[in-house]
Parts: C-alpha cells; sequence; structure tokens
C-alpha cells in the first residue's frame, strides 16, 4: 500500500476526536507531512509551537496519537 492520504487521516482524526479544530488538524498534519515516532513527540510539539502558538501542546500530542493509529489501520489494507 502507498503513502497514507493526509485528507482520510483527518477525517479519522476528527471522526475518534470531534472536539478538534480542523483547521489544527490540517495544519499539524501538513506541516509534519508523516506521522513522527512516538519518541520525537516534544520536537513535533515545539515544532507545531512555533507555527501555530494558539494550539495546545495536549492537542498536539492527541492529534499525533490519532495519526499514528490511522496510518497503523492504513498500512493493514483492508480496514474499511
Amino acid at each position: 500500500m502507498g503513502e497514507p492520504d493526509i485528507g482520510e487521516a483527518v477525517e479519522y482524526i476528527l471522526a475518534e476526536r470531534p472536539r478538534l479544530d480542523e483547521e489544527d488538524v490540517w495544519a499539524v498534519l501538513m506541516e509534519l507531512g508523516d506521522p513522527p515516532p512516538p519518541e520525537s513527540d516534544g520536537l513535533a510539539v515545539d515544532l507545531i509551537a512555533g507555527t501555530r502558538p494558539g494550539l495546545g501542546r495536549r492537542d498536539v500530542k492527541l492529534i499525533l496519537r490519532e495519526w499514528r493509529a490511522y496510518a497503523s489501520l492504513a498500512e493493514e489494507g483492508d480496514w474499511e
């Protein structure tokens, strides 16, 4: 399977966490390009804080966690 689709990832994240702002989810995914490994969350959060200072660290971590969950499911190929 190819790269996970960013648009589908956003839809998945918003379905799992509807209180998140769609614009914030898009911003995180577009800024990073690929979900970082969990041990890089601190760096990713710092990067996002520089570009979107109004987005809380907790929300960024939540987006990253859900993004990795989506990527893991997308790798399985037949999860839909």
